[in-house]
């Protein structure tokens, strides 16, 4: 993990402190002078943070910006977490295009592209994404990994573990994932997820892994989108932190990637097949003009969907849209 920059090390301080925290303390805890520490105040005052000085007692933290801001993120992000260098837009024409120009740049393993709103959003099979300037999380984090190209888009099933584990791990909501790129909550789509890659002489080179996440969108605006979806404040009930939660994704990405690389993809794929929503059901596999029936049997470990057309005969899926049938429909 790359070091947090001193405006960060220090809001960490901040949001860790049980009342004021003095530059000296501070500065003694980070390695540097007061005056340093002061600066670093003083930078992310800039940017909307408010935080209270009082002569003899230190900084208190009293608000910070709405914005998810790099500080706000890595601050809060523990050893190991994917997302650094962290870069926020606040409009793009989509993360995962400039995530892709970022790459192309040499950007390195890890490096995270979040935007308050995209103009271009992009989902599979070149659908549009659609929300409101502020109410999602929108992001693409930066792969390097050491894959086969059949293995590349268990990055896709991991990005969508990692996004169950920080809502379970904030609220109690349970999401499932809906192969071969969806989260669901409540039988509506929560999150879309958009894996793409550059290989040179069969070798990965780089992957972008996207993520339209919706976080605090209202029932009225979810009912003006053009599909049945879900949001973390219309099931909550609650305004959610996206700072906050996309920090937990990253950290808990950076645990689910720290375990694939080290072998861990048949533990993976246990437990993606635990928040199936397709599991044991009878659905259809359309790929163009091509559709295939069975009953969804979980992932393999390179992330494709095992689909059970015929007693005993399982095939493997790596590409197309998933509709769950009735038994009425066989």
């Amino acid at each position: 993990m790359e070091a947090l920059s001193l405006p960060s090390q220090v809001l960490r301080l901040l949001l860790r402190g049980q009342g004021p925290r003095s530059g000296q303390a501070m500065g003694e805890s980070l390695g540097c002078s007061r005056a340093a520490v002061g600066k670093a105040v003083a930078r992310l005052r800039e940017q909307g943070f408010v935080i209270q000085a009082r002569c003899n007692q230190g900084y208190t933290l009293l608000n910070e910006p709405p914005e998810v801001l790099p500080a706000r993120v890595e601050a809060r992000l523990e050893p190991g977490s994917l997302g650094l260098p962290l870069y926020h837009f606040d409009e793009i024409d989509s993360t995962n295009l400039a995530a892709r120009r970022q790459a192309e740049s040499g950007a390195p393993h890890g490096a995270c592209l979040v935007a308050e709103h995209q103009s271009a959003g992009r989902g599979r099979l070149d659908r549009r994404w659609q929300a409101p300037k502020g109410s999602c999380l929108l992001f693409s984090i930066v792969l390097r990994p050491d894959l086969r190209l059949d293995q590349v888009f268990g990055l896709t099933n991991l990005a969508a573990l990692a996004v169950c584990r920080a809502v379970e791990a904030m609220s109690p909501l349970q999401p499932l994932i809906k192969w071969p790129n969806d989260v669901f909550l409540a039988g509506r789509k929560l999150a879309g997820i958009l894996t793409e890659f550059t290989s040179r002489a069969e070798k990965v080179e780089f992957v972008v892994v996207g993520v339209g996440l919706n976080v605090n969108l209202t029932p009225a605006q979810l009912d003006k989108l053009p599909a049945p979806a879900a949001s973390l404040k219309a099931a909550s009930g609650q305004t959610w932190d996206r700072a906050a939660l996309l920090a937990r994704i990253l950290s808990e990405a950076g645990k689910l990637y720290g375990l694939a690389a080290s072998g861990g993809w048949p533990e993976l794929a246990g437990e993606y097949q635990a928040r199936s929503l397709l599991a044991g059901k009878l659905v259809s596999v359309r790929d163009g003009e091509a559709e295939r029936r069975g009953v969804a049997q979980g992932v393999d470990e390179s992330g494709a969907l095992l689909l059970e057309e015929s007693p005993g005969r399982v095939s493997v899926i790596r590409h197309g849209d998933v509709s769950v049938l009735s038994y009425g429909d066989s």
